[in-house]
């Protein structure tokens, strides 16, 4: 008899009964039972156990039969009387049940192998089963903490350039392509559970604030001082375009870049007693 399992109809875990047992299949007889397979587990010592009684006992016969060998027949015939009332039948039944221990040993050991390969079975199948479902919800909160920073990164960074004065009123970028352009030099962190927005350089550092030492530049500080250190800053500006784009705004943007650019030269003392000075 050869024992499987009863798949689900998608293959993904074993049908149980009602008792949540396992069901399995008799492939020669076709039927179909619940395994229960902890109580199975638990009949091997006693099935062992009985093996070894029945190997003990045709030991013991064995060893009486051949006892009587090459013996004289008259001898034979004494020790036969010894017997008494022995019946000749059973004796022959009991010789018979030796001469069938050796299949009952073999037939026993390949029972208990079957419920040991069915608990075995039983219990990497649940295993297999804990695994996809831990897959599975591993992937689904990756997916959630995936979407959950995007939209964060959409709300804190661009929409700062979507909000940005700067980029409206002192360049000739449109938000998106401003976004597209050095969003890539923002980063978010958090700090006593409070998310914060900073920009890395193109040195890789962070950058800081002119206007307030120590602290990190503001979103909209950022953004100028990229686009102010940016090699084509001179196709972006509209202070270095021609045409009415570039009048009005010229003088005080012009002074307010030139002092920015100042003090982020300077170290921090002489930044500390600029800005004191006014």
């Amino acid at each position: 008899m050869a024992l499987a399992y009863k798949l689900l109809e998608d293959g993904s875990g074993v049908v149980v009964d009602d008792n949540g047992h396992p069901i399995v299949i008799d492939d020669k007889e076709g039927k179909e039972f619940g395994l229960d397979a902890i109580h199975l587990y638990s009949k091997i010592p006693s099935l062992q156990a009985e093996a070894k009684a029945y190997r003990e006992e045709r030991d013991r016969i064995k060893s009486k039969v051949e006892a009587l060998g090459d013996l004289d027949p008259e001898f034979v015939i004494e020790r036969i009387k010894a017997f008494g009332d022995l019946d000749p039948e059973k004796a022959k039944e009991a010789l018979a049940t030796v001469a069938n221990l050796d299949q009952l040993d073999k037939e026993k050991n390949v029972e208990i192998e079957k419920v040991k390969a069915g608990v075995a079975e039983s219990y990497k199948s649940k295993i297999r089963d804990l695994d996809e479902a831990h897959a599975r919800k591993t992937a689904a909160l990756e997916e959630a903490i995936s979407n959950k920073d995007a939209a964060i990164r959409n709300l804190l960074i661009r929409g700062a350039f979507d909000r940005s004065d700067y980029i409206k009123e002192q360049t000739v970028l449109p938000s998106e392509f401003a976004y597209n352009t050095f969003g890539k030099h923002f980063q978010i962190d958090e700090d006593g559970g409070k998310l914060r927005v900073f920009a890395l350089g193109y040195d890789g550092e962070k950058i800081f604030s002119l206007a307030k030492p120590g602290e990190y530049a503001s979103p909209e500080e950022a953004i100028e001082l990229l686009v102010n250190q940016c090699p084509q800053r001179d196709s972006i500006l509209r202070t270095n375009q021609g045409g009415s784009a570039a009048g009005g705004n010229v003088s005080g943007d012009s002074n307010k870049r030139a002092k920015l650019e100042a003090l982020r030269k300077m170290n921090p003392a002489e930044r500390l007693n600029a800005l004191r000075r006014g």
